[in-house]
């Protein structure tokens, strides 16, 4: 049974207006348990409106969102424990941040669940730990740290819950290459630690090509594609004709097979590149 299941799901906004917002429209499928999910589209195609909705922060128009085979508004009122088992990292979620320290933000969603004494002080730890927030932090103000700790701080608030899902909406926006790849590397990291299921958007396809299982398309509210990495990003032609692209790696192929280069244009990491340039280079000295 997949881990969550969207079902024809309408978000409209304005519906009384004049002029009425299909934000999303008739979108359906399916994530397996332990997935990463990387969710693609461009600007205004309905992403963000489309993850709000995983963990009831909006109910549909029309549709269901179903967490573990249940109907996450089955009972309204039991909609803070769907939040609980499905964390959503709003962008910028450094700008979020709102206690007197570093340990009471990230221990603020665990002490809701009922987490209190050690077990609270031994959750906030073991995530800290997990993603590299120095213990001499615990105690400071948030509002001292760097841009790229506070999101890490951010980031280990919802970690801390130990949802099954975890949605992040562009978690790597306004860093450098160097905070984007330490963001990744915690996403990864926890991930593999705790087993979650994990939904990214990202406008980096790089990122994508990387971390996802499988890729959603998002075009005008509609879902384009929803596929493995090779199957999406070997359709470039379709995604540049919605204003996408495809990973650089796979652009420099794409221009070396337009040379004349017998090279696989299926190349969409730095790893398969190198091992695909390997293949040329013996295809060479072999003749």
């Amino acid at each position: 049974m997949s881990i969550l299941e969207v079902k024809g799901l309408t978000h409209i906004y304005n519906s009384n207006a004049a002029f009425v917002n299909d934000a999303v429209s008739n979108v359906s499928f399916s994530v397996e348990k332990g997935e990463i999910i990387g969710i693609i589209g461009h600007t205004g195609s309905g992403k963000s409106t489309l993850v709000q909705h995983l963990n009831g922060l909006l109910k549909p128009t029309q549709g269901t969102v179903l967490f573990n085979g249940e109907d996450i508004w089955k009972n309204p009122k039991e909609i803070k424990k769907i939040r609980a088992q499905v964390g959503l990292v709003f962008q910028y979620p450094e700008y979020q941040l709102f206690e007197e320290t570093v340990w009471a933000d990230i221990a603020f969603g665990p002490k809701n669940m009922g987490l209190e004494g050690d077990e609270l002080d031994q959750r906030v730890k073991d995530i800290c730990r997990l993603i590299g927030v120095k213990d001499e932090y615990l105690y400071k103000s948030p509002f001292d740290l760097s841009g790229g700790e506070k999101r890490r701080v951010a980031i280990a608030g919802v970690m801390a819950m130990r949802p099954k899902v975890i949605v992040f909406d562009e978690p790597t926006a306004g860093l450098d290459p160097r905070g984007r790849e330490d963001i990744m590397k915690i996403i990864s990291d926890y991930r593999k630690d705790s087993g979650a299921t994990v939904i990214i958007i990202s406008h980096s396809m790089e990122n994508m090509a990387e971390l996802a299982d499988r890729i959603l398309v998002m075009n005008r509210g509609r879902l384009e594609m929803f596929d493995t990495v090779e199957n999406v990003f070997s359709q470039s032609e379709r995604l540049r004709e919605i204003g996408l692209n495809v990973p650089v790696v796979t652009k420099v192929f794409e221009k070396l097979k337009s040379c004349g280069i017998n090279v696989d244009t299926h190349v969409f990491t730095v790893e398969q590149a190198v091992a695909a340039l390997k293949k040329v280079k013996a295809g060479v000295s072999d003749a």
